[in-house]
């Protein structure tokens, strides 16, 4: 037995030679764990995702075969979808009717540009959906300085994601320190590594600094940038501050060329897209420090990788990362290199306070991998949804 699942989501895939690929998102990867939970009781999963064909051959890893990928209209952001909505709603309805009467619930990732559409075809067909809450579509417009015309469309996405939703609900990461918190983590118990006694920094005269994620405006990225050149001007003699970026996205162009302005993109490393998991984790405890600043996040599984990985974290208090608070991670106020400058500083000064930061990550960490994840959300539906055929 076990439960036909169909998740609504707006990640882009691409297809080629007959595989289905993420453009730049592991949220499958999550997905794929749900159908381990011991017991089967989720038997198969639909994923709906805007889907064209790929020109180049991706750099991204192949979706899960057990997964069924069904292709929905792609287009390009928030405002290309309202340009084209009529069309775009159309051509989704087809395609998401029989896929949703047949299932036995529906998962809908806010915010997400069919969530509405998802929500009315679940009610229509009678069958329980279920709001996954990932983020706000009106806090990414205000980190990214957008006007008062794109908070309010980033608004009505929001509102439109959370009815479509329904009452049974989860704000990713919302409850994540007491433990009940359910967020995206894809950290396997295997990855967490005790560095407790190893030295920090690891190398002495040298700062190694870390962040991982999808290079795209709105991240804070050049807040990073300037705050590495601040420290670069202030380091001692025989001292060197670096920065290893993980990931690609449109705004690499800008951003490198905003290194070579500053003078420090020979102490960058810019590793593109890392696909191959066990190379990422060595990428990233190759590092002493994980730095995020972005203002607009809901909770970024990169943090939960750091944490694993053994290195303190440095983030703005944006989203649920604010539930961690200053006893599990150094927190930093946004859009400003100097203040960030300034705690990075102060960490390297204090190395009983890396170490307890540390300490209080992995911790994090150990309760949050992905199979623990999976089972506490598969749980999170069984007690609201008894009644389903689960396995």
């Amino acid at each position: 037995m076990g439960i036909r699942v169909v998740v609504i989501d707006d990640n882009p895939h691409v297809s080629w030679d007959g595989r289905v690929y993420p453009v730049n998102a592991t949220f499958h990867r999550f997905l794929a764990g749900v159908l381990d939970v011991p017991g089967a009781p989720v038997a198969s999963i639909a994923h709906c995702v805007p889907l064209r064909a790929a020109t180049t051959r991706p750099v991204t890893l192949p979706v899960d075969l057990r997964l069924e990928v069904v292709g929905t209209a792609s287009f390009e952001g928030i405002a290309g979808f309202i340009r084209h909505a009529p069309r775009l709603l159309q051509a989704n309805a087809a395609v998401l009717r029989p896929v949703i009467a047949s299932a036995d619930l529906v998962w809908i990732k806010v915010p997400a540009s069919n969530a509405a559409l998802a929500g009315w075809l679940a009610w229509r067909a009678g069958v329980p959906r279920f709001g996954y809450v990932a983020g706000s579509a009106l806090a990414v417009a205000r980190g990214r300085g957008l006007g008062l015309a794109a908070q309010a469309v980033g608004l009505a996405y929001d509102v439109a994601g959370r009815l479509a939703g329904g009452r049974h609900r989860i704000v990713v990461g919302r409850g994540i320190v007491d433990g009940g918190g359910i967020v995206t983590s894809l950290v396997e118990p295997e990855e967490i590594r005790d560095l407790a006694t190893a030295p920090w920094p690891a190398i002495p005269w040298r700062l190694r600094l870390a962040w991982a994620g999808r290079l795209a405006e709105g991240k804070g990225l050049e807040v990073l940038l300037d705050a590495v050149a601040l420290l670069a001007a202030k380091e001692e003699a025989g001292h060197r501050v670096e920065l290893v970026m993980i990931g690609d996205g449109p705004a690499r162009v800008s951003l490198e060329a905003r290194a070579v302005a500053l003078g420090i993109n020979e102490r960058i490393q810019w590793l593109g897209y890392v696909a191959d998991r066990a190379t990422y984790m060595d990428a990233l405890a190759s590092c002493d420090l994980f730095v995020f600043p972005s203002p607009a996040e809901g909770f970024p599984k990169v943090l939960l990788d750091a944490m694993a990985a053994g290195l303190p974290v440095i983030a703005t208090p944006s989203g649920q990362v604010r539930e961690l608070g200053d006893d599990r991670i150094q927190t930093v106020n946004a859009g400003d290199p100097a203040s960030l400058t300034g705690t990075i500083q102060r960490l390297v000064d204090q190395p009983q306070r890396t170490l307890k930061l540390r300490l209080a990550g992995s911790a994090v960490a150990i309760t949050h991998t992905r199979p623990m994840e999976t089972a506490r959300l598969v749980s999170h539906w069984q007690d609201r949804l008894p009644k389903l055929a689960w396995g």
